[in-house]
């Protein structure tokens, strides 16, 4: 498929998701190729064109180089001098560095969240949750690719539960985080990417925020994480 028609595939996906029209042009940009590189819809190696993403995108050049530099920033494209702006390939050793840090860091992160969240953000992990079930049973009666919804209900869900540690720093890192463990999955989905191991692990995180027990809390995590190689890397 041309990049072309990849491009235009994600801001079709990126405008059902509502980016806000207040938003700026690097702003979009950045959003339509963010999705479209989470999503796999831009495979690792695939050379990105200045010239092609301002015609889809319907910009000048400097919004598309302002929008790559961020994703730079993120580690979701690389660039070279002699090559340009181009997606990462896929590295186990980089994804197993990738699951290290996660389990590290998210580990500790959600066990202080849990130990001194207040009921407000309590209500609000509870929230996620269910919104992260209701999309998990559509999945199941329907068997509709429910890829993308998925992983952002997912990605909420975590980023609520870290968030109640009030680190504005561990957020931030495990925000680039779960975007390339988002990317290593996409790569690899497979039908029953879905796991029963993985809805159990997070009926027992939410076992931990009601009880406050931040021990169940931080060791869930680390089992939950290192389920990933075996959901996101070839066997």
């Amino acid at each position: 498929m041309k990049i072309e028609d990849t491009l235009e595939r994600a801001v079709t996906s990126v405008t059902a998701q509502n980016v806000p029209s207040s938003a700026s042009l690097i702003d979009r940009a950045y959003a339509h190729l963010r999705a479209a590189i989470l999503s796999g819809q831009l495979e690792p190696g695939s050379k990105l064109r200045i010239r092609e993403m301002c015609s889809t995108f319907d910009v000048g050049p400097t919004p598309v180089r302002e929008a790559l530099s961020r994703l730079v920033s993120q580690g979701l494209v690389a660039t070279q001098s002699h090559k340009g702006f181009y997606i990462p390939e896929l590295s186990q050793k980089e994804f197993q560095d990738i699951i290290d840090q996660r389990r590290l860091l998210e580990s500790a992160t959600v066990r202080t969240a849990v130990e001194k969240g207040d009921a407000q953000w309590r209500e609000s992990v509870l929230d996620a949750y269910h919104a992260l079930q209701e999309i998990e049973r559509t999945w199941q009666a329907s068997r509709r690719d429910f890829w993308n919804e998925w992983e952002e209900a997912n990605r909420v869900f975590h980023m609520t539960l870290v968030e109640g540690a009030g680190s504005s720093w561990a957020s931030r890192f495990l925000h680039m985080l779960h975007d390339q463990c988002t990317r290593y999955r996409a790569a690899m989905r497979r039908a029953g990417f879905i796991s029963e191991g993985v809805q159990d692990d997070h009926t027992q995180l939410i076992n931990a925020v009601r009880t406050g027990d931040g021990e169940l809390a931080e060791q869930t995590i680390k089992a939950h994480v290192d389920r990933l190689p075996a959901l996101c890397m070839p066997s």
